[in-house]
């Protein structure tokens, strides 16, 4: 089925639910304002539809990731249909196929040092799921020059069941540090056009360490440094040594419902900052896991 009205109906129709939600203002400087997503697979892509059935129409969607069949249990843009697609021409079917109207760019190599400054100076406000030190670090040395916030994702542990924390760094303001000095990188002292893609996955890898090194403390099982940040197969025996210990902690972070919280609520702090607010967040306040978490670690960021 298809419709046929003009972008100023849709638009009418498209705002008459959320019409007691925001101003005509409001919904102006929702309409006009330009969101980069740097990842689109479960939260950005979650988040980036969210955005779009807000009123967003102008969206850049920055992933060089195709959909894979294990995507389909958490990332709303991955379908049957679009196993094998590329993450970004995927998202931007879906988002057309919400909004007909919207503009969306896309970049399907990804961020890097090279193009950070293309996709940052073309966006108003960033929502940052991506993955690595590679896109994080250039994204956010390039906004904090251009002057453009970033909602970005800092895992917290123990409270780690719905994937991570939504931090802000509002780079409007001269005096915010860029993710990279928060995480106290080596690589924040060096020009960006030195930095070397080895050192970039060094400081991954020693997020990672961290994270193991944490969890060995909360697991039991002999392979609890083989937890979910891990590209690699677990070895064999992992899932039932992993069942057997598992009431430590429930994991959340991959898991759909979790991510949909993340992305949701991604979305809601961007339109925040769209409309100057302080809080239009209408649902629950905060969601707590029936967790039981363990004395010996204390709850602390991963840096």
């Amino acid at each position: 089925m298809s419709i046929n009205v003009t972008e100023e109906e849709f638009y009418e129709m498209l705002w008459f639910r959320s019409s007691m939600v925001f101003t005509d203002a409001e919904k102006e400087l929702i309409k006009n304002a330009r969101v980069g997503v740097v990842g689109v697979g479960g939260t950005g892509g979650i988040a980036s539809e969210q955005l779009v059935r807000g009123g967003v129409s102008n969206i850049t969607l920055v992933d060089p990731d195709i959909f894979e069949l294990t995507n389909i249990n958490r990332q709303h843009f991955c379908t049957v249909s679009t196993v094998g697609m590329k993450k970004v021409e995927a998202g931007k079917k879906r988002l057309l196929d919400v909004n007909p109207f919207a503009k969306i760019t896309t970049f399907e190599d990804g961020i890097n040092k090279e193009n950070a400054r293309e996709i940052v100076s073309s966006v108003d406000f960033i929502i940052d799921a991506s993955d690595n030190k590679s896109a994080h670090y250039p994204l956010h040395r390039i906004a904090k020059e251009l002057k453009v916030p970033i909602i970005s994702r800092a895992h917290t542990i123990p409270e780690f069941t719905f994937g991570a924390k939504a931090n802000l760094w509002d780079y409007r303001d001269e005096n915010v540090s860029t993710r990279e000095e928060d995480e106290n990188s080596p690589t924040a002292s060096i020009p960006l056009e030195e930095v070397t893609e080895e050192q970039f996955k060094a400081k991954d890898k020693q997020v990672h360490a961290e994270f193991n090194t944490i969890y060995s403390k909360m697991f039991k099982s002999k392979y609890a440094n083989k937890l979910l940040l891990s590209e690699n197969t677990p070895p064999e025996g992992f899932f039932e040594e992993y069942e057997k210990t598992r009431d430590n902690l429930v994991q959340g972070t991959n898991w759909g419902p979790a991510v949909t919280i993340t992305g949701t609520f991604f979305a809601i702090i961007a339109i925040n900052l769209i409309i100057d607010a302080k809080n239009i967040f209408l649902g629950p306040v905060s969601i707590k896991a029936d967790s039981k978490f363990p004395g010996i670690v204390d709850q602390q960021e991963i840096k």
